[in-house]
């Protein structure tokens, strides 16, 4: 294996499924043992994985490990949306009514994403929160750009749907 190729790799993708794991509701510990968990793996298993497929592999490693993780200590995954903003909104200079109805407006948005299918859930929060592009969805998700493209259209066609549903 290519030690450089793997240095590469960790550079520029071990940041952003760190941060996707916390999007999802995962610790700062837990993020960063399953992070170095995912990597290691890869390193034990990469004769059987193809280069090209070494991001997808790392990141489904990650999402598993993130799942036993959940069973393991028996939680519910939480999607976070702006967990990050709280102190922001709470010291600028925005009135409370405004920092509360963006506060409900993201739990909302929390539950209808948590009433999805998990693909279309991960590319939405890919696509809009992490701000990936659909070449790097493809690349992560071991997926052709294409079907993230139909994938992504159906994901906001059924979000659409199911926030009609709830707030129609």
């Amino acid at each position: 294996m290519d030690s450089q190729f793997l240095l590469e790799i960790y550079n520029k993708q071990a940041k952003m499924i760190y941060f996707y794991l916390k999007k999802n509701g995962c610790s700062h510990e837990d993020a960063e043992d399953i992070v170095q968990e995912s990597y290691m793996k890869y390193i034990a298993y990469s004769s059987g994985v193809p280069t090209d497929k070494a991001l997808s592999y790392i990141f489904t490693v990650s999402m598993n490990e993130f799942k036993k993780v959940l069973k393991k200590k028996g939680k519910e995954r939480v999607i976070s949306i702006d967990d990050q903003h709280f102190w922001i909104n709470f010291t600028s200079e925005q009135d409370t009514e405004s920092s509360v109805l963006t506060i409900e407006l993201n739990q909302e948005i929390s539950r209808t994403l948590a009433q999805m299918k998990e693909t279309f859930r991960e590319l939405l929060v890919l696509k809009y929160e992490l701000e990936l592009s659909y070449k790097e969805i493809a690349l992560l998700l071991g997926m052709k750009e294409e079907t993230v493209r139909t994938y992504l259209f159906r994901a906001r066609k059924k979000f659409k749907k199911k926030w009609r549903d709830l707030h129609g």
